[in-house]
């Protein structure tokens, strides 16, 4: 069962815009040729678990707060399953993102 849903581009740069989301950016660094995702943060996806884990004192290194609303980028195919491992790891308010990079960088030029 899934605990993560999708959130479309405009969702999301609305979001991040009002100062309600992080963008985390857990493309492949193979991928991330395409272009960058202005203020996200940047996971390889196989750094996920490692780098948004909680420290031993209890915080949240990349996000500070668990409950910040994460919309997660990645390969179409890897991105509920990333969302979900975010959100595995404590985060309470994940999405990824529906259409992914290309969705944002067209959806950006609105």
């Amino acid at each position: 069962m899934s605990v993560v849903s999708s959130i479309t581009a405009a969702e999301a740069i609305d979001h991040v815009e009002q100062g309600d989301a992080v963008v985390v950016d857990a493309r492949p660094q193979v991928v991330r040729h395409q272009g960058s995702v202005p203020g996200a943060v940047v996971v390889d996806p196989t750094e996920v678990a490692t780098r948004l884990a909680p420290t031993p004192t209890g915080s949240f290194p990349l996000v500070s707060n668990r409950d910040t609303e994460i919309a997660v980028v990645s390969v179409r195919s890897q991105a509920p399953r990333i969302a979900e491992q975010i959100a595995g790891l404590g985060y309470t308010n994940v999405h990824y993102v529906d259409g992914g990079f290309p969705a944002l960088r067209s959806t950006s030029g609105r």
